[in-house]
């Protein structure tokens, strides 16, 4: 069975669980992940509130105090929520602590809810459908906008769903079936959303250029405990 979640505030009133959930937000918290430890960070630490990640800065000061709220890196960071901010020359063997508005909730909800949690991006689709192709019941979990659907988180989810079931037969959900079609409708990378539309106002629009390769980092991160990890794939 394959459940998709199209906001993270779905999972909210979940009781029941999945052996594998993947979590997607593709801008940004999810593509800069992927990047980050493709890069060789050692290993993100996904925190809900900026209190929080300030806390755990404040404790392990060596680390990379890193997120946004409302798009925009909070005073005194160390980096933002750009992808292209988490180079090899500032990331390798360095350990992140990243906040975000979205995503990071949607992966400290998805580890109540699921025995594995994968990290996908359009970045690494191919590689997390090779993961995720091993298990039979997945929850496909967008982060959202501020609590409303993601046009290209939901893309993404139909991709995947798309080359899943070339691989082998699921269950759909209805959600899962909206994704899908919303895939099979326009087969390649359409960001045309309004986050889309509000990070080029801040003048982040290499960033979602960026967001929409694919498959150009052969990882999938994967949740370790509180750490999210790299699970390299060649």
């Amino acid at each position: 069975m394959l459940t998709t979640f199209l906001t993270h505030n779905e999972l909210d009133t979940i009781s029941y669980t999945f052996q594998a959930a993947i979590v997607i937000d593709v801008l940004r918290a999810t593509s800069t992940i992927v990047t980050a430890l493709s890069n060789g960070a050692r290993f993100v630490i996904p925190v809900g509130k900026i209190e929080e990640a300030v806390d755990i800065k404040r404790i392990h000061p060596d680390l990379i105090l890193s997120g946004e709220r409302n798009g925009i890196k909070p005073q005194g960071f160390d980096l933002g929520n750009s992808p292209l901010e988490y180079s090899e020359e500032v990331v390798s063997g360095k350990g992140i602590i990243l906040t975000t508005s979205n995503g990071t909730k949607a992966i400290q909800k998805a580890k109540k809810i699921a025995g594995n949690v994968y990290i996908a991006a359009f970045l690494n689709i191919s590689y997390v459908v090779e993961q995720l192709s091993a298990y039979e019941n997945i929850a496909i979990i967008c982060a959202g906008n501020e609590s409303e659907v993601s046009y290209e988180d939901t893309q993404l989810a139909g991709f995947i769903i798309s080359k899943l079931t070339e691989c082998k037969r699921y269950s759909l959900s209805d959600s899962s079936l909206i994704a899908l079609r919303t895939w099979e409708a326009i087969r390649r990378p359409d960001f045309s959303g309004t986050h889309s539309q509000k990070l080029i106002e801040l003048g982040f629009g290499r960033d979602v250029d960026f967001c929409q390769k694919i498959d150009v980092f052969p990882s999938v991160p994967i949740c370790k405990g509180e750490r999210i990890v790299r699970n390299l794939i060649k």
